[in-house]
C-alpha cells in the first residue's frame, strides 16, 4: 500500500506557501467560469486525495520499510514538515508519536520546533520519544566531531543512518538557528517537561563556533543559563554535567571553571575520568590553566592514591591518566600532562612516576617541559639529554645560581660535586660552563673564581677554626698549596698562618712559585719574625722571591736601594716602583735616583728590561710622584712616547712579540698619563672658578677690570 500512497501523494499540485503550480497561478489571476470549474474537478480530486495519502504515509511512518521511507522523502521537505505539524496537533498520541518518529529518522533541523513543543506532551511515551529525537537532531549537527569526543552512546546516536530530505545546504545552515532556538527554549523551560536531552544538548552546543549573529545571540542566551543559580534548570544542568559519560563535556568543564555557579560541578566532572579519551581531550586543553582564576580552581583537584606493596600509586580513575597509558597519549596531551602535574594536588612519589617516562620521550618539546617541571632529585638525569636545549635548560635549573649552595661535605654537596665533575665532560659547551661554575660555587680552594671566594668567606665567618684546619690540609698538599696561599692572601688572614708561611719560605725543596706566593702572603703579617724572613728573602737566589720580597717588606725603602741595579728586570722594576711611590718630598734624592734608574731601564738593550720599565713607569708617572721626580719626569715621558710609537726597538731585537708587548704597554702608559693630566687640569679650573666667586666685585669697575 505504501507505494500506491506515495503515487497518490505525488499528484499534489498547489501549495499555500508560495510553491503554486501554473494552473493555480492562472486561477488566481482570473475568475473561472462554470465549464472551466467542471473541467478541473479531477485535478482538485487528485490534490485532495494527495494530501490524504501524505497524511496516511506520515501516520504509518513507523511501519514503513527503509526503501519506502527514502522514496517518500522525495515528496518534498516542506510537505513533510507541514504534515508533522498537523500530526503534532492531533489528539491521538499515536499521531504525535509518528510526527516525532519522522523528525528522529530524518534528523532535519526543520522539525526542531515541533520536537521542542512535544517535550511537554501530556503522554509519557511522546515525551520520551521527543527527548530522543531532540538528542538525535543535536548529534547530527555535531556529527563532524570525532566519535571519541562524543562517547560511545552519543557516537552511536550520531552514526545512526537517517533518511535525508531534499534540501539546499544553504537552507539547512539557516535552519540550524531554528534548532539552536528550540534547544535554548527547552533548556530554559525544563520545569515544564523534565526532559534531560535539552540540557545535555545545550551543554554540547554552548561553545560551538557560531557563524551568524542570530546563532551568537542564541548561544549567549544558553550560556547565561550557566550563571542562573536560582533557575529551576540550573540544578539539573549541573547534574547532567557531572554524570553524563561524554568526553567533550569534561573539556567543557575545564572551560567553565571560571563561572562560579557551575564551578563546583565542573570540579567534580574533572575529578573523574572514565576513559583515556577523556584524559586526552582535557590534557590537550591544559594550556587554559594559564588564566589565574582557572588555575586557582584547579588547585582543589586531588588525585586519590593507594598503597601497593608499600608503594604509593595513583588510582585508575582520577584527573590524571595512569603511568601505563602515557605512551598512548598524543604529543600535545603529554605536554598537557606535565602542565597539569603542577596544577593539581598530588603526592611527590606519584608525580615522579608520571614524569619518569618523559625522560625518554621521543619529542624534545615534551622532554624540555618535563625538565622544567622535574623535581630537584630527578633533574640531573636531564643533563645527559642528547638535545642541547634540553641539556642546557636542565643544567641551568639544576645549578645553585642565585641560591644558597648545600652545606659543605654534606651528602647533597658530595652528590652535586660528583654531578658537576661528570658533566664537565659534556658534549654541550653550555653544560660544561654551568658545571664548571657550579664546581666553583661548591668549592673553596679556587682563588681565581669569585664564587669560590664567596664560599670561602662564608665558611670562614661561620666556622673559622674549621676553615683554618681545611686550609692547613691544603697547605700540606703540594698540588693545592699554591691555591691555598692565594686564598690566604685574598682573605687577609695571613696572621693565622704565620708559622706555616715561614716554614714554606724557608723550605728550599718547595718550588719557587709557591715560595714567592708565601712571601707575598707573609708581607701582610706585622711581626718581627715575618720581617726577618722577608729581609732574608731579599737575598734569595730566585728572582721572583726577591721581587715579591721587595714589594712586601714593610718599613723604610733604604734597604732596597742596592737592589735597583739588580740583574733581573722584575726585581729592578719592583724596587724602582716602590722607591718612587713611597719616597716623600723630604727625601727627593732617592726618588730622583730611582727615576734615573727607571730611565736607564727604558734605554736598556734587553727587551724584557724595557718591558719591565714601561710597567714601572705606568704605575709611577702619575699623581703626586710627578712632582717628586722633578726634571726627570719629562725625559721619562718622552722615552715612553718613543716606545709607544715603535721607535724604541734595537737592532738586536728579533722577537716581534716582545716588541709588540713593549709598544702596547707604552701606549697604555701614555693614555694613563694623559687622563691624569686632564683630571689635574679640571681640578685646577674648578679651583680658579671657586676662588673667583669669592673675589669682591666693586660697583663702577669696568668690564675689562672685572674680567
Amino acid at each position: 500500500m505504501a507505494l500506491k500512497l506515495i503515487e497518490l501523494a505525488g499528484f499534489h499540485t498547489n501549495s499555500p506557501h508560495g510553491q503554486d503550480s501554473d494552473l493555480h497561478r492562472i486561477e488566481l489571476e482570473s475568475a473561472a467560469g462554470p465549464i472551466e470549474l467542471l473541467a478541473r474537478i479531477p485535478q482538485r480530486w487528485q490534490s485532495r486525495h494527495a494530501n490524504e495519502a501524505m497524511l496516511m504515509l506520515a501516520r504509518a511512518w513507523g511501519v514503513l520499510s527503509v526503501p519506502m521511507r527514502e522514496l517518500g522523502a522525495g515528496l518534498g521537505r516542506t510537505r513533510w514538515i507541514r504534515v508533522a505539524e498537523t500530526l503534532s496537533r492531533d489528539s491521538d498520541p499515536r499521531a504525535r508519536l509518528a510526527a516525532v518518529s519522522i523528525a528522529r529518522d530524518t534528523a532535519d533541523p526543520g522539525f526542531a520546533k515541533i520536537v521542542g513543543e512535544l517535550l511537554a506532551d501530556e503522554h509519557q511515551s511522546v515525551r520520551q520519544s521527543a527527548d530522543k529525537a531532540l538528542m538525535r537532531l543535536t548529534m547530527v549537527m555535531l556529527e563532524h566531531l570525532p566519535a571519541e569526543m562524543l562517547g560511545e552512546d552519543l557516537a552511536k546516536v550520531a552514526a545512526t543512518p537517517r533518511v535525508i530530505l531534499p534540501v539546499d545546504p544553504a537552507v539547512l545552515e539557516l535552519e540550524r538557528c531554528t534548532l539552536l532556538g528550540a534547544i535554548a527554549d527547552a533548556a530554559w523551560s525544563f520545569a515544564s517537561h523534565r526532559c534531560r536531552s535539552p540540557l545535555l544538548a545545550a551543554l554540547l552546543v554552548i561553545d560551538r563556533v557560531v557563524a551568524t549573529p542570530l546563532e551568537r545571540a542564541i548561544s549567549v542566551r544558553m550560556r547565561r543559563l550557566l550563571s542562573e543559580r536560582n533557575h529551576p534548570s540550573h540544578s539539573p544542568m549541573r547534574t547532567v554535567l557531572r554524570r553524563t559519560p561524554c568526553p567533550i563535556l569534561r573539556e567543557r568543564a575545564l572551560r567553565w571553571l571560571t563561572i562560579a555557579p557551575i564551578s563546583a560541578a565542573a570540579i567534580d566532572r574533572l575529578n573523574i575520568a572514565e576513559s583515556l579519551d577523556e584524559h586526552e581531550i582535557v590534557l590537550r586543553k591544559s594550556h587554559l590553566a594559564i588564566r589565574p582564576k582557572r588555575a586557582a580552581r584547579l588547585i582543589s583537584l586531588r588525585h586519590a592514591t593507594h598503597q601497593v606493596n608499600g608503594r604509593i600509586e595513583l588510582v585508575n580513575q582520577g584527573p590524571l591518566p595512569h603511568r601505563e597509558s602515557y605512551a598512548q597519549l598524543s604529543e600535545e596531551a603529554r605536554l598537557g600532562l606535565i602542565r597539569m602535574l603542577w596544577q593539581i594536588m598530588i603526592d611527590d612519589q606519584p608525580k615522579r612516576d608520571l614524569l619518569e617516562p618523559a625522560l625518554a620521550d621521543p619529542s624534545p618539546r615534551v622532554r624540555l617541559s618535563a625538565c622544567v617541571m622535574s623535581p630537584l632529585i630527578d633533574l640531573p638525569d636531564f643533563l645527559y639529554d642528547p638535545d642541547p636545549v634540553v641539556a642546557c635548560t636542565g643544567a641551568l635549573v639544576w645549578s645553585s645560581a642565585g641560591q644558597t649552595p648545600p652545606r659543605l661535605f654534606s651528602p647533597a654537596w658530595k652528590h652535586r660535586m660528583q654531578v658537576a665533575r661528570t658533566n664537565a665532560r659534556s658534549p654541550h659547551a653550555w653544560v660544561r660552563r654551568v658545571s664548571g661554575e657550579e664546581s666553583d660555587r661548591l668549592s673553596m680552594d679556587r682563588p681565581d673564581s669569585p664564587a669560590s671566594r664567596v664560599q670561602a668567606r662564608r665558611m670562614y665567618q661561620v666556622d673559622p677554626s674549621g676553615f683554618v684546619r681545611m686550609l692547613r690540609d691544603h697547605l700540606s698538599d703540594p698540588d693545592s698549596r699554591c691555591d691555598a696561599l692565594m686564598l690566604i692572601r685574598i682573605l687577609g688572614i695571613g696572621h693565622r698562618f704565620e708559622l706555616d708561611l715561614i716554614s714554606i719560605v724557608q723550605n728550599e725543596s718547595c718550588d719557587a712559585r709557591t715560595r714567592a706566593t708565601a712571601v707575598m702572603a707573609l708581607g701582610e703579617v706585622d711581626t718581627n719574625s715575618a720581617s726577618y724572613i722577608l729581609s732574608e728573602a731579599l737575598r734569595d737566589r730566585d728572582d721572583r722571591i726577591r721581587s715579591n720580597a721587595a714589594e712586601s717588606i714593610s718599613g723604610s725603602v733604604d734597604q732596597l736601594f742596592e737592589l735597583k741595579a739588580d740583574d733581573h728586570h722584575r726585581v729592578r722594576a719592583s724596587v724602582i716602583r716602590r722607591m718612587i711611590r713611597e719616597t716623600d718630598s723630604t727625601q727627593p734624592s732617592q726618588s730622583r735616583d730611582a727615576a734615573h734608574a727607571l730611565l736607564e731601564m727604558l734605554h736598556d738593550d734587553r727587551p724584557m728590561h724595557r718591558l719591565a720599565g714601561t710597567w714601572a713607569a705606568q704605575r709611577t708617572l702619575t699623581g703626586s710622584s710627578r712632582e717628586v721626580m722633578g726634571n726627570v719626569w719629562k725625559p721619562l715621558v718622552n722615552e715612553i712616547e718613543l716606545l709607544a710609537a715603535g721607535h724604541g726597538c734595537f737592532k738586536g731585537d728579533l722577537n716581534l712579540k716582545e716588541s709588540d708587548q713593549i709598544r702596547s704597554r707604552a701606549q697604555r702608559c701614555i693614555h694613563r698619563i694623559g687622563c691624569d693630566l686632564e683630571l689635574e687640569h679640571q681640578r685646577h679650573l674648578q679651583t680658579l672658578y671657586t676662588v673667583g666667586q669669592d673675589w669682591p666685585i666693586q660697583r663702577g669697575v669696568d668690564s675689562q677690570a672685572e674680567s
